[in-house]
Protein backbone atom coordinates (compact mmCIF):
# COMPACT_ATOMS: atom_id res chain seq x y z
CA UNK A 1 0.00 0.00 0.00
CA UNK A 2 1.27 3.46 -0.74
CA UNK A 3 2.06 5.43 2.29
CA UNK A 4 -0.42 8.06 1.12
CA UNK A 5 -3.04 5.62 1.33
CA UNK A 6 -2.51 4.72 4.50
CA UNK A 7 -1.55 8.53 5.28
CA UNK A 8 -5.21 8.92 4.11
CA UNK A 9 -6.68 6.52 6.71
CA UNK A 10 -4.63 8.03 9.34
CA UNK A 11 -6.24 11.61 8.64
CA UNK A 12 -9.56 10.08 8.51
CA UNK A 13 -8.80 8.41 12.32
CA UNK A 14 -7.89 11.84 13.39
CA UNK A 15 -11.61 12.59 12.77
CA UNK A 16 -12.91 9.96 14.78
CA UNK A 17 -12.28 11.52 18.16
CA UNK A 18 -15.17 8.89 19.64
CA UNK A 19 -13.47 6.05 18.40
CA UNK A 20 -9.93 7.71 19.67
CA UNK A 21 -11.13 8.25 23.28
CA UNK A 22 -12.41 4.65 23.48
CA UNK A 23 -9.06 3.32 22.83
CA UNK A 24 -7.57 5.92 25.11
CA UNK A 25 -10.57 4.83 27.90
CA UNK A 26 -9.58 1.14 27.49
CA UNK A 27 -5.56 2.50 28.21
CA UNK A 28 -6.40 4.93 30.94
CA UNK A 29 -6.32 2.65 33.76
CA UNK A 30 -3.26 0.99 33.58
CA UNK A 31 -0.97 3.90 32.21
CA UNK A 32 2.07 5.06 34.33
CA UNK A 33 4.21 8.60 34.25
CA UNK A 34 6.47 7.58 31.32
CA UNK A 35 4.92 6.41 28.53
CA UNK A 36 6.36 4.80 25.37
CA UNK A 37 4.08 4.74 22.63
CA UNK A 38 5.31 2.22 19.78
CA UNK A 39 3.92 3.34 16.19
CA UNK A 40 2.35 6.68 17.41
CA UNK A 41 1.89 7.49 13.61
CA UNK A 42 0.06 10.63 13.03
CA UNK A 43 -0.11 11.21 17.21
CA UNK A 44 -4.04 10.46 17.42
CA UNK A 45 -3.69 9.26 20.99
CA UNK A 46 -0.57 10.90 21.70
CA UNK A 47 -2.45 14.04 23.12
CA UNK A 48 -4.59 11.71 25.22
CA UNK A 49 -1.48 9.95 26.90
CA UNK A 50 -0.23 12.69 27.65
CA UNK A 51 -2.28 13.93 30.28
CA UNK A 52 -0.94 11.08 32.54
CA UNK A 53 2.71 11.96 31.94
CA UNK A 54 6.29 12.13 29.63
CA UNK A 55 5.52 10.28 26.13
CA UNK A 56 7.91 9.50 23.69
CA UNK A 57 6.03 8.58 20.13
CA UNK A 58 7.94 6.59 18.28
CA UNK A 59 7.83 5.66 14.63
CA UNK A 60 9.81 4.59 11.56
CA UNK A 61 8.07 6.98 9.28
CA UNK A 62 9.21 10.72 9.34
CA UNK A 63 6.04 12.09 7.08
CA UNK A 64 3.66 10.37 10.11
CA UNK A 65 6.23 12.21 12.71
CA UNK A 66 5.91 15.61 10.90
CA UNK A 67 2.11 15.46 11.03
CA UNK A 68 2.44 14.14 14.80
CA UNK A 69 4.98 17.17 15.73
CA UNK A 70 3.09 19.59 14.21
CA UNK A 71 -0.31 18.38 15.61
CA UNK A 72 1.37 18.69 19.24
CA UNK A 73 3.59 21.43 18.83
CA UNK A 74 4.02 23.10 22.14
CA UNK A 75 3.01 20.20 24.75
CA UNK A 76 6.11 19.98 26.56
CA UNK A 77 5.52 16.26 27.58
CA UNK A 78 5.41 14.78 24.39
CA UNK A 79 8.29 13.90 22.21
CA UNK A 80 8.98 11.88 18.95
CA UNK A 81 11.66 9.85 17.39
CA UNK A 82 12.01 7.94 14.24
CA UNK A 83 13.43 4.64 15.11
CA UNK A 84 13.52 0.91 13.28
CA UNK A 85 10.59 -0.72 14.90
CA UNK A 86 12.04 -4.01 14.45
CA UNK A 87 15.88 -3.26 15.18
CA UNK A 88 16.26 -0.19 17.40
CA UNK A 89 14.04 -0.76 20.43
CA UNK A 90 16.88 -1.00 22.62
CA UNK A 91 17.93 2.28 21.55
CA UNK A 92 14.76 4.09 23.83
CA UNK A 93 15.98 2.23 27.44
CA UNK A 94 17.53 5.73 28.40
CA UNK A 95 13.75 7.02 28.28
CA UNK A 96 13.08 4.82 31.15
CA UNK A 97 9.17 4.10 30.20
CA UNK A 98 7.47 2.60 33.07
CA UNK A 99 4.18 1.87 29.98
CA UNK A 100 4.73 0.59 26.48
CA UNK A 101 1.43 1.53 24.16
CA UNK A 102 1.22 -0.53 20.83
CA UNK A 103 -1.86 0.02 19.50
CA UNK A 104 -2.67 -1.69 15.60
CA UNK A 105 1.17 -2.17 15.47
CA UNK A 106 2.17 -5.38 16.24
CA UNK A 107 0.37 -7.04 13.15
CA UNK A 108 3.04 -5.01 10.62
CA UNK A 109 5.88 -6.32 12.80
CA UNK A 110 7.47 -9.69 11.00
CA UNK A 111 9.68 -10.08 14.04
CA UNK A 112 6.59 -9.40 16.44
CA UNK A 113 7.80 -11.86 19.36
CA UNK A 114 11.41 -9.93 19.19
CA UNK A 115 9.79 -7.01 19.21
CA UNK A 116 7.55 -8.44 22.71
CA UNK A 117 10.71 -8.95 23.60
CA UNK A 118 12.27 -6.12 23.64
CA UNK A 119 9.49 -4.47 24.98
CA UNK A 120 9.75 -6.69 28.13
CA UNK A 121 13.58 -5.49 28.74
CA UNK A 122 12.94 -2.03 28.76
CA UNK A 123 10.61 -1.84 31.20
CA UNK A 124 11.08 -1.78 34.80
CA UNK A 125 9.45 -4.39 37.02
CA UNK A 126 5.89 -3.95 37.42
CA UNK A 127 5.66 -2.03 33.65
CA UNK A 128 2.97 -2.77 31.66
CA UNK A 129 2.62 -3.27 27.94
CA UNK A 130 -0.73 -2.30 26.85
CA UNK A 131 -1.53 -4.01 23.01
CA UNK A 132 -4.03 -3.68 20.91
CA UNK A 133 -4.45 -5.71 17.41
CA UNK A 134 -6.31 -6.77 14.37
CA UNK A 135 -7.93 -10.02 15.67
CA UNK A 136 -9.32 -13.19 13.77
CA UNK A 137 -7.31 -14.60 10.81
CA UNK A 138 -10.12 -15.66 9.05
CA UNK A 139 -10.84 -12.24 8.18
CA UNK A 140 -7.76 -11.94 7.01
CA UNK A 141 -8.34 -9.87 3.43
CA UNK A 142 -7.42 -7.08 0.74
CA UNK A 143 -7.02 -4.46 3.63
CA UNK A 144 -4.54 -6.41 5.66
CA UNK A 145 -2.71 -7.38 2.75
CA UNK A 146 -2.92 -3.26 1.91
CA UNK A 147 -2.07 -1.97 4.93
CA UNK A 148 0.85 -4.39 5.37
CA UNK A 149 -0.51 -6.86 7.56
CA UNK A 150 1.50 -9.76 8.11
CA UNK A 151 -1.32 -11.64 10.50
CA UNK A 152 -4.39 -10.92 12.56
CA UNK A 153 -4.27 -12.55 15.84
CA UNK A 154 -6.62 -14.97 18.00
CA UNK A 155 -7.14 -14.61 21.31
CA UNK A 156 -5.14 -17.85 22.57
CA UNK A 157 -2.40 -16.50 19.81
CA UNK A 158 -1.84 -13.36 21.72
CA UNK A 159 -1.61 -14.27 25.12
CA UNK A 160 0.68 -16.98 24.22
CA UNK A 161 3.27 -14.63 22.76
CA UNK A 162 2.93 -11.74 25.50
CA UNK A 163 3.79 -14.56 27.81
CA UNK A 164 6.61 -15.84 25.51
CA UNK A 165 7.97 -12.39 26.17
CA UNK A 166 8.20 -12.89 29.78
CA UNK A 167 5.01 -10.85 30.71
CA UNK A 168 1.82 -11.94 33.19
CA UNK A 169 -1.36 -10.84 31.61
CA UNK A 170 -3.92 -9.29 33.53
CA UNK A 171 -6.11 -9.23 30.89
CA UNK A 172 -6.68 -10.34 26.76
CA UNK A 173 -10.27 -9.83 25.09
CA UNK A 174 -12.16 -9.48 22.20
CA UNK A 175 -13.29 -6.25 21.30
CA UNK A 176 -15.50 -4.69 18.43
CA UNK A 177 -18.04 -7.56 17.70
CA UNK A 178 -19.62 -4.75 15.08
CA UNK A 179 -16.63 -4.22 13.54
CA UNK A 180 -16.56 -7.91 12.15
CA UNK A 181 -18.86 -7.77 9.43
CA UNK A 182 -17.65 -4.38 7.87
CA UNK A 183 -14.27 -6.06 7.95
CA UNK A 184 -15.63 -8.70 6.38
CA UNK A 185 -17.35 -7.04 3.80
CA UNK A 186 -14.72 -4.49 2.70
CA UNK A 187 -11.86 -6.93 3.07
CA UNK A 188 -12.98 -10.94 1.82
CA UNK A 189 -15.96 -9.82 -0.14
CA UNK A 190 -15.73 -5.76 -2.05
CA UNK A 191 -12.45 -6.56 -1.36
CA UNK A 192 -11.67 -2.59 -1.17
CA UNK A 193 -7.87 -1.71 -0.54
CA UNK A 194 -8.23 1.12 2.53
CA UNK A 195 -11.52 1.16 5.17
CA UNK A 196 -14.06 4.25 3.57
CA UNK A 197 -13.69 7.63 5.01
CA UNK A 198 -17.26 7.73 5.42
CA UNK A 199 -17.72 4.19 7.68
CA UNK A 200 -14.64 5.50 9.67
CA UNK A 201 -16.78 8.41 10.52
CA UNK A 202 -20.30 6.40 10.81
CA UNK A 203 -18.68 4.68 12.95
CA UNK A 204 -17.38 7.12 14.95
CA UNK A 205 -20.54 8.12 15.54
CA UNK A 206 -22.07 4.98 16.61
CA UNK A 207 -19.18 3.64 19.06
CA UNK A 208 -20.59 4.89 22.13
CA UNK A 209 -23.28 2.94 21.61
CA UNK A 210 -20.97 -0.41 21.16
CA UNK A 211 -19.06 0.59 23.99
CA UNK A 212 -22.03 0.27 26.10
CA UNK A 213 -23.49 -2.93 24.48
CA UNK A 214 -20.31 -4.76 24.79
CA UNK A 215 -20.13 -4.23 28.56
CA UNK A 216 -22.83 -6.19 29.53
CA UNK A 217 -22.67 -8.86 26.12
CA UNK A 218 -19.73 -11.93 26.03
CA UNK A 219 -17.79 -11.15 23.37
CA UNK A 220 -16.86 -14.33 22.11
CA UNK A 221 -15.02 -12.65 18.92
CA UNK A 222 -14.64 -8.87 17.71
CA UNK A 223 -12.03 -7.55 14.75
CA UNK A 224 -9.87 -6.42 17.52
CA UNK A 225 -8.19 -7.63 20.32
CA UNK A 226 -6.89 -5.81 23.35
CA UNK A 227 -4.25 -6.74 26.04
CA UNK A 228 -2.64 -5.89 28.99
CA UNK A 229 0.99 -7.83 30.05
CA UNK A 230 2.34 -6.67 33.33
CA UNK A 231 6.17 -7.79 33.83
CA UNK A 232 6.58 -9.90 37.07
CA UNK A 233 8.34 -8.22 40.07
CA UNK A 234 11.06 -10.25 41.67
Amino acid sequence: MSKDAQLETLEALSEAVNYNRWIYRMLEPHLGKRILEIGCGTGNITSSLSSHGKVLGVDTHEGYLAAARKRLKGNPKVSFRKVDLERQLPSLRSFRPDTIVCVNVLEHLSGDQQVLSRCFNLLPPGGRFLVFVPALQALFGSMDVSYGHFRRYSLRQLEQRVKAAGFEVDHCRYLNLLGVFGWWLNGKVLRRKIIPRSQILLYDRIVWLAEKVERFLPKPIGVSLFCVGRKPKP
